[in-house]
């Protein structure tokens, strides 16, 4: 089966808050925006966050077109049944808004001018590729509506369908550079917002099983024969259910302090755990069958994305 499926971890929203730069370096930077200023820091934090807006629209409004073109894609293939195409609802997208002074297409001085030059052109080769997108899908949309399949039997309308799948895999491939791109970036950042943040060994905690969980689901789609890769898939998990016991038997952020933290970070390690018996479940069948399915990466690329909305809940 054809699919847009994305397995590159989607970029996280940061917390951005305004504290006092000790000036000691982060072993743990991977870039020299480790050591900006207060100021930069939050600059930076500002713009991932709203690429992390921008791209998710953009990924909301390509996964309803998928829905639609998967059930259209089926109904080519028999379209004289009734039903068919019954149960299409046109993707709904509009120019990306904000109220923020800060766009997509205008990174901050605070970035090098090689980055934003970077974002500058990934953004807009994004907007191109998902105009494209839409004009493209619009032209389907209405030869399914005038049932022009039954003057060419169909041809045209599988031609399209091709047509947006190939389009959807340039669109993510630009999109999976930008958030790559931010996961490194942002995370320097965030650390030094995060030096004097009282929740700071909670976030670190989180975006370490995070990332943790992006590599294992990165592996597990890596192959589709599972024993070629069963002995690292082991190793893997089992350093992630470690994790995950150190992790979720952390004390609670007090509640009274930080309302609400308690139960996202509660909510955070529920998701996680979620996420571990579907990866124990799959690997079991994958050692009896050899190989992993479409559908089985598919049900932890959606386990991972529920992580993440649980982080995004914590930090807000």
């Amino acid at each position: 089966m054809k699919s847009f499926l994305k397995l590159t971890a989607l970029a996280l929203a940061l917390s951005f808050t305004a504290c006092k730069n000790d000036g000691k370096k982060d072993t743990n930077a991977k870039t020299a925006y480790a050591e900006a200023d207060d100021d930069d820091a939050n600059a930076i934090i500002e713009y991932n966050n709203v690429m992390v807006s921008f791209t998710d629209k953009n990924n909301d409004y390509i996964k309803r077109i998928e829905d639609n073109i998967i059930k259209i894609g089926k109904g080519l293939e028999n379209p004289n049944d009734r039903f068919a195409f019954i149960g299409l609802i046109s993707p709904f997208s509009i120019n990306h808004i904000t109220s923020n002074k800060v766009k997509p297409d205008t990174p901050p001085d605070a970035l090098s001018s090689e980055d934003q030059k970077f974002f500058k052109e990934n953004v807009a080769a994004m907007t191109s590729s998902l105009d494209k997108i839409k004009e493209t899908y619009k032209t389907l949309d209405e030869y399914i509506k005038a049932e022009d399949w039954k003057d060419d039997k169909g041809v045209k309308g599988k031609a399209l369908v091709d047509s947006i799948y190939s389009m959807g895999k340039k669109y993510y491939s630009y999109d999976d550079q930008v958030l790559a791109k931010l996961e490194v970036i942002g995370d320097d950042a965030e650390r030094i917002i995060l030096k004097t943040h009282p929740l700071k060994e909670y976030i670190f905690a989180l975006k370490d099983d995070r990332s943790d969980v992006a590599a294992f689901t990165k592996l597990m789609a890596g192959s589709e024969n599972y024993k070629a890769i069963e002995g690292k898939a082991k190793t893997a998990y089992q350093a992630l259910e470690d994790q995950y016991k150190k992790h979720s038997a952390m004390t609670a952020p007090d509640g009274t302090k930080f309302p609400g933290k308690d139960g996202y970070f509660k909510n955070f390690n529920d998701r996680l755990n979620d996420y571990l018996i579907a990866a124990r479940k799959m690997m079991r069948d994958a050692s009896a069958s050899g190989k992993l399915t479409e559908y089985n990466i598919e049900e932890l690329v959606r386990k991972q994305d529920n992580m993440r909305s649980a982080y995004n809940n914590f930090v807000d």
